[in-house]
């Protein structure tokens, strides 16, 4: 019996309006059935074009479970294996730290783990069309420590340059911690290249993209410009209470961090590439990846949060009811994107949104809940309660910034800490935290469940906060000046 479909369409409408969402495309299937493929409010609020499943959105970080892919196909023709250490295949590759740039291998660019500080590389590698896009106000990079008038770069051998040169400190040893990094995977494009003989474009259209029947689905902007149904990208006001959106159809393009989020697609296409995680790497009859390299893409490798773990180029969750459940986001100037599958009950759904930070989400969320018999607002991703340990919360106060514009004060209240985030992308104050734990907090919001772990040194002092998948180093407050005027060893 089918299931009853309205409740779920009822919530992805509030939700669209409650957080003034302009348009998303909603996908969900079980067994390879459609459920819903569908599309809520407008890809060009102006004109009224409504949103379609053929409607092209960007998908952001998304991307990096597609360049995972290509690392695994390569591996089974024998060509690369994912312990090599990255300088077999990039031999300019350098970090201030030589001793733990030899052991870094293709295994910890794929899963976060190779030691590498959050960096603002992406922001230097998208700097010419930043300089085009009228939404783009260098004063907020400014702010956060980012230079708006440094070089662009724009091939790998620039990115290597930088990553050998700039000053910044490793975390830790390779697989110590986790911590997102856009310039691991967009290095991966250069492996692949480097490897396959091939632009890193090419070899995913030729290897994963056509055999799959991806034929919306692009890097290039000039061919995605030509598709019947493109969306236009809407940016959340800045500063935040300012009411209206942020409207532009300047897209972000980089040359060298392709692989870490420049894919362009639609919800059709979506379908056909989620069936590969479905089927354990068909779609159809045609096989894309072996069964072998989705076991090892889908295995938790590395430990993110209580019950989150990242394979290579997805977030797993082993113990999701019904489970493993794997997944991933995706977010920039006009995307808020999700993909989630959950192979052992044939579910896989998708949604694309065209406004930056919105929590679009919630409608994957709604719609794996609804199918997994649990309320459509239950979290996926729940950290279970722990019994807090007595400690004085003003150990954890003081200032956290990165190279790549995460900035935030964390002060002591009476139920925990309270969080004050400025950043060149996002802006948010108060937001109130409880223990959970050892040195764990968690907070909601916007219904979000948000989870933050602090790290100690080996005298047990905090030296560190992680937030938003990336590992934030404390600073004192004579460092922020530093910061701002690019004179900070990150």
């Amino acid at each position: 019996m089918p299931p009853n479909l309205r409740p779920l369409e009822t919530f992805i409408r509030k939700t669209t309006r409650k957080h003034r969402i302009p348009g998303l495309a909603f996908l969900l299937t079980q067994n390879g059935r459609r459920l819903v493929a569908k599309g809520y409010g407008y890809r060009d609020v102006a004109a009224r074009l409504p949103v379609t499943p053929r409607t092209v959105f960007g998908i952001a970080s998304v991307t990096k479970s597609f360049t995972a892919l290509g690392i695994l196909r390569l591996q089974e023709e024998g060509r690369l294996r994912v312990t090599d250490p990255v300088v077999r295949h990039l031999p300019e590759f350098g970090t201030p730290d030589p001793r733990s740039t030899r052991r870094i291998q293709l295994h910890h660019f794929l899963t976060h783990s190779s030691g590498l500080p959050p960096l603002p590389s992406i922001y230097f590698s998208s700097a010419r069309s930043l300089a085009r896009d009228p939404v783009n106000d260098p004063r907020a990079a400014r702010k956060v420590g980012i230079d708006p008038d440094h070089p662009p770069i724009d091939t790998y051998e620039q990115m290597l340059e930088y990553l050998r040169s700039t000053r910044y400190q490793l975390l830790g040893p390779p697989g110590r911690y986790f911590s997102y990094s856009n310039e691991a995977f967009g290095l991966l494009g250069a492996v692949i290249e480097r490897v396959s003989g091939r632009h890193f474009e090419q070899f995913l259209e030729e290897e994963i993209l056509g055999p799959a029947g991806m034929r919306s689905t692009t890097f290039d902007t000039g061919i995605m410009l030509r598709s019947p149904e493109v969306t236009t990208l809407y940016s959340p006001p800045l500063p935040p209470r300012k009411r209206g959106w942020g409207v532009s159809q300047d897209w972000w393009e980089d040359t060298c961090l392709r692989g870490a989020g420049a894919l362009r697609t639609n919800l059709e296409d979506l379908e056909r590439y989620l069936e590969i995680f479905r089927t354990g790497g068909r779609v159809g009859a045609t096989r894309i990846v072996s069964s072998a390299s989705l076991r090892a893409m889908m295995h938790p490798h590395v430990p993110v949060s209580p019950g989150v773990f990242y394979g290579y180029g997805l977030a797993v969750q082993p113990g999701f009811p019904g489970g493993p459940l794997v997944s991933h986001s995706g977010g920039l100037k006009g995307v808020a994107s999700l993909i989630a599958v959950l192979p052992k009950r044939g579910i896989t759904s998708a949604v694309l949104a065209n406004l930056g930070q919105a929590p679009s989400g919630l409608a994957v969320q709604a719609g794996i809940n609804l199918l997994a018999s649990r309320p459509l607002t239950q979290p996926l991703a729940e950290v279970p309660p722990r019994p807090p340990r007595p400690r004085t919360f003003g150990e954890y106060a003081g200032y956290y910034c990165s190279g790549e514009g995460i900035w935030f004060t964390v002060r002591p209240i009476r139920t925990g800490l309270r969080l004050d985030f400025i950043g060149i992308e996002f802006t948010e104050r108060n937001v109130r935290m409880t223990p959970n734990g050892h040195d764990e907090f968690i907070w909601g919001r916007r219904g979000r469940l948000g989870y933050v772990r602090f790290e100690r040194d080996g005298k047990g002092r905090i030296w560190a906060a992680f937030v938003g998948w990336r590992l934030v180093r404390r600073r004192a407050a004579r460092e922020l000046p530093l910061a701002r005027h690019h004179r900070i060893v990150w």
